[in-house]
């Protein structure tokens, strides 16, 4: 990085292949916004203790907008500045003050502070909102965070670390608690809907369940519906990191467009892929809501992933090379091997049955087929010269 000592520069730094030769990914800039809602509500919480009796200024929040300064060659490295607003200087000092002070602790494992212009709820939210800065992080990723000057030592955010500092943040009490206050019913919708995550708290008492999903979020569950399903949570139920795979289904409330609660849970099923790259990849199809596409597709369908592990196993066993692995918009998985001979693919749909294509180089027309028997195209598969 540049020399650079000015203190109410911030520097975040990213790491890891992704970010290699200071690209900076559009769906990375979401860590970024995260970092900026941290500071805003800092702010808040600042002239709430100095104004108790008075309504927030409505240019407050904006006066705490962060712009990307510069970023530096090597990694993603960015340097954060204030925009220009003379008035509330001091508001802009104090929540960085606040927001270093907070992610230090969590990420030293030291007491958390507080912030007294919060209320309860309030500073519930807040420490959720920096329990999940990080959370796009992948295995061999990292978020370099300076509290300090720009050179100073940094706080490293992985998903390792972040496990450990949420636990600092969280409480098992917070995984198992509800919003308050509830909200306008008239800003919910509901939509009956599977998500894959991993069950980490259960109240059996008040049949409700915490419920984290692969990006971090948390959501609250209940079961009263259908209270034969403690059973099959108290089988899932385990920390964020050693916690099995689990897809639940049911009536999935969503407010303003975010993930909100199981409303009511109808299944709750262990999901299992083998510890392969493939598996690793079906598994992330498995966490894909419907329109992941952002164009109405479905989400990848159970038994289309299964049918999908089976004729990966199959083929790995007798040594043919890995195939790229694609979900498809139908709700099926895509399995296709492509060389400068030929291509060859199989595409399990979303009710079980497949449909192979192997196209020779050279030639205008490819064989085609369809079915619903796995071991036909197994041995399409074995047989053909990818």
């Amino acid at each position: 990085m540049a020399s650079d000592e000015r203190s109410e520069l911030k520097r975040v730094r990213l790491t890891g292949a992704r970010f290699e030769g200071g690209r900076l990914p559009v769906d990375s800039l979401v860590e970024l916004q995260k970092y900026q809602d941290i500071v805003r509500i800092a702010a808040e919480a600042e002239w709430k203790q100095e104004h108790p009796d008075e309504d927030i200024p409505e240019d407050l929040r904006s006066s705490v907008s962060l712009t990307i300064e510069r970023i530096d060659e090597g990694s993603a490295d960015v340097l954060l500045a204030f925009e220009q607003h003379q008035a509330y200087d001091h508001y802009q000092v104090e929540a960085q003050e606040d927001a270093d002070a907070f992610l230090v602790a969590a990420y030293s494992g030291t007491e958390i502070p507080e912030l007294p212009g919060l209320s309860e709820e309030e500073a519930y939210q807040f420490r959720v909102i920096v329990a999940e800065f990080g959370s796009t992080l992948q295995p061999g990723q990292t978020i370099e965070y300076y509290p300090d000057a720009p050179s100073a030592s940094p706080i490293t955010i992985s998903v390792e670390t972040r496990d450990q500092a949420v636990g600092v943040l969280l409480t098992p009490e917070d995984f198992l608690r509800s919003p308050e206050p509830e909200p306008d019913k008239a800003s919910l919708q509901k939509v009956n809907e599977s998500l894959v995550g991993k069950v980490t708290a259960l109240d059996a008492d008040e049949m409700t369940y915490r419920f984290t999903l692969h990006d971090g979020r948390r959501l609250t569950g209940r079961y009263k519906s259908h209270p034969s399903l403690l059973g099959d949570l108290r089988k899932v139920v385990n920390d964020a990191e050693e916690g099995p795979l689990t897809r639940v289904t049911g009536e999935l409330q969503v407010k303003n467009g975010e993930l909100f609660r199981f409303w009511k849970t109808v299944s709750v099923e262990q999901v299992q892929f083998d510890d392969t790259d493939w598996g690793q990849r079906l598994g992330e199809f498995a966490t894909l809501r419907s329109n992941w596409d952002g164009s109405g597709a479905e989400q990848i369908s159970p038994v289309a992933l299964d049918a999908a592990q089976t004729v990966l196993r199959a083929v790995t066993e007798v040594g043919r090379e890995r195939p790229g692995v694609f979900p498809t918009p139908e709700g099926g998985v895509l399995l296709e091997w492509g060389s400068a001979q030929s291509v060859v693919s199989v595409e399990l749909l979303s009710d079980g049955s497949y449909e192979t294509f192997a196209l020779a180089a050279g030639e205008k027309r490819g064989e085609h087929s369809e079915g619903d028997n796995l071991t036909v195209a197994i041995e399409f598969l074995k047989a053909v010269e990818a």
